[in-house]
């Protein structure tokens, strides 16, 4: 009861003074916290970071995704710097809807493959190793939760890149993601499927086919001999004049398509709504 009350379930700013009153009054809760001390001056009662970090201008620092990740998420990540040392850190991951997640119901505050942990104390896990080590780099690994763990690293590096200049212009970072784009399912029982993988802003794979929903029968496999359809060469073409054309536009004129043309316009439709730039 508590730890509940000294840490609101969904508070997600922590400060560094938190942190080490956590380690004075439940170190079992830490272990190996040692050699991640900050360390309080017994005479002037300041807290100082250890000797082999950079030095760190004062102020807040605020740092985020460019796109929307393959969960519909955006990443923000606010550090405050006080007396060169991280002291508080506030971090959200943020919807197309602008629905922060840790507010959401249900299953979206619970990661699979750790247990009951909440949403909530993973962040606290990545806030207190921040905190605790000033370092990105020593921030534990999250078994389950390895892109909000990831994000949150490449954050906080370009957070303390900034406070090492003194920058303090909202700055943006570029990140990998591959994207899985479902159609919708036709009379056939054909749905289109789109695999897109972005580095940053370019489009460096993409892949295209059609399943069949009833027994997982892949399209590009069926050779149309009647008609002289080759599917996987269609399909190739399509993905191949995006790759080109790094659009995600139909690449197609206007006028009567093809079904196999109509799924994969709807895919890229859908995977240009994922790309949205997130405005913060």
């Amino acid at each position: 009861m508590l730890k509940k009350k000294m840490f609101p379930k969904k508070k997600k700013t922590f400060s560094v003074v938190m942190v080490l009153f956590l380690i004075l009054l439940l170190p079992v809760l830490i272990t190996g916290c040692v050699e991640k001390n900050l360390i309080n001056d017994p005479a002037t009662g300041e807290i100082t970071p250890p000797n082999n970090l950079q030095p760190l201008l004062d102020g807040k620092y605020t740092t985020s995704t460019r796109f929307y990740d393959t969960r519909g998420y955006a990443q923000q990540l606010d550090l405050n710097i006080k007396n060169g040392i991280i002291t508080e850190v506030t971090f959200k991951e943020i919807s197309m809807n602008s629905i922060d997640r840790l507010t959401q119901e249900g299953e979206a505050k619970t990661w699979d493959g750790v247990g009951t942990m909440t949403l909530g104390s993973l962040y606290y896990r990545m806030y207190s190793d921040l905190l605790l080590t000033q370092d990105p780099d020593k921030i534990e690994a999250i078994s389950g939760a390895t892109q909000t763990h990831e994000r949150f690293i490449e954050l906080a590096k370009a957070g303390i890149e900034q406070a090492v200049k003194g920058n303090h212009e909202p700055g943006k970072i570029k990140t990998s993601d591959t994207y899985i784009i479902r159609s919708q399912i036709d009379p056939d029982g054909y749905q289109g499927v789109l695999t897109a993988t972005f580095k940053g802003d370019t489009l460096i794979t993409l892949s295209y086919d059609e399943i069949r929903l009833e027994d997982g029968k892949s399209k590009s496999k069926l050779l149309d001999v009647e008609n002289n359809v080759n599917y996987k060469a269609i399909f190739g073409t399509f993905a191949q004049d995006t790759l080109i054309s790094q659009n995600l536009n139909p690449v197609f004129p206007e006028g009567e398509l093809s079904p196999e043309k109509l799924k994969y316009s709807e895919t890229l439709r859908i995977l240009k709504d994922y790309r949205n730039s997130f405005q913060n």
